[in-house]
């Protein structure tokens, strides 16, 4: 009797130091560092300009394209030769913005961000789209400013046009004809930039959605999250350890994520097409009450935590790259 007992105890621990190994290795939270860099001056000053000029015109129908010429003239500043790939959607053309730095070894990683904005259902009101997604447009035109010459692998940044209703979910989004277009061979990774902005220090400022989420989820909106499936593991553990480095992070892998919220960004194109693919957000609607409203304005946004994020994600681009 004693040796079954034995055995149904062992057993348990085994099953819970399981299925706490699993937990592990589909969320880990890692704190900020205990004092942690001051954010680079210049660089929230930087970000701060493009997102009040992305801002100040709507991001969607004829004055779209302000955005996309704002987004060609600096890169173009930057020194990139610039390629625009023009697509069709409902007799209208869009375009995305694709820069790359050239690397000498095969294989490349794509890291992009859209850049248009919803457009609201009630014609009199505006969506500024500061969060969503002009904050994370003004951190990847940032990596590009500051991204090597002579990486080893080639990066691709790609902003696009029409991730935003009615265009998602369908194979009018902008990432869908980049994702298409793509060598699946030679796409080592895809990191989606999506909603960089919105952070709070409040207690219970990351709402819980799900029975358990505060086991998982801090209960703080302060931090970053890195998020795919278990295929884009390596990818996200690269990143979230640099952005950890940098500001407290959150990494979700989880098996079966695609047909989820995670993959409510553009980066579900490429994994349609098997390419490991990952991305970091402030967890978007999860957090910001201001989601596609006319209060999601510049000003709501912490610049100093989209600077820290921004070098974070210099630092993994640039182990990456290697």
């Amino acid at each position: 009797m004693k040796k079954a007992a034995a055995i149904i105890v062992c057993a348990v621990v085994a099953l819970v130091a399981a299925l706490w190994c699993v937990v592990c290795t589909v969320f880990v939270t890692c704190d900020a560092p205990e004092r942690p860099a001051a954010a680079d001056a210049a660089l929230v000053r930087e970000l701060r300009e493009s997102v009040e000029t992305l801002c100040a015109a709507p991001r969607y129908g004829d004055t779209l394209q302000q955005a996309e010429a704002y987004i060609t003239r600096t890169l173009e500043d930057a020194g990139y030769g610039v390629r625009l790939q023009e697509f069709r959607n409902g007799g209208t053309a869009y375009r995305n913005i694709i820069a790359e730095r050239k690397g000498t070894l095969p294989g490349r990683y794509i890291i992009g961000a859209h850049y248009d904005a919803c457009e609201p259902d009630d014609e009199g009101e505006s969506n500024p789209g500061a969060d969503d997604n002009a904050s994370a447009v003004a951190v990847l035109l940032a990596l590009a400013k500051r991204m090597p010459q002579h990486p080893g692998h080639t990066v691709e940044m790609v902003f696009y046009a029409c991730e935003e209703p009615p265009w998602f979910d369908t194979e009018g989004m902008g990432s869908h004809y980049h994702a298409q277009a793509c060598d699946v061979q030679d796409a080592l990774g895809m990191v989606c930039l999506e909603m960089l902005g919105c952070y709070s220090n409040d207690e219970d400022s990351q709402p819980s959605h799900f029975p358990g989420q505060r086991l998982l989820v801090p209960g703080k909106g302060d931090f970053i999250a890195v998020v795919g499936d278990m295929d884009s593991l390596s990818l996200a553990r690269c990143t979230a350890g640099r952005l950890s480095k940098r500001i407290r992070t959150l990494r979700a892998n989880v098996p079966f994520a695609q047909d989820s919220v995670l993959y409510f960004s553009d980066h579900r194109n490429y994994a349609a097409r098997g390419i490991p693919c990952i991305m970091v957000t402030d967890t978007a609607m999860l957090r910001n009450e201001r989601y596609h409203e006319s209060t999601d304005t510049p000003d709501t946004l912490n610049y100093e935590n989209m600077a820290r994020v921004t070098r974070g994600l210099q630092d993994a681009l640039k182990l990456l790259a290697q």
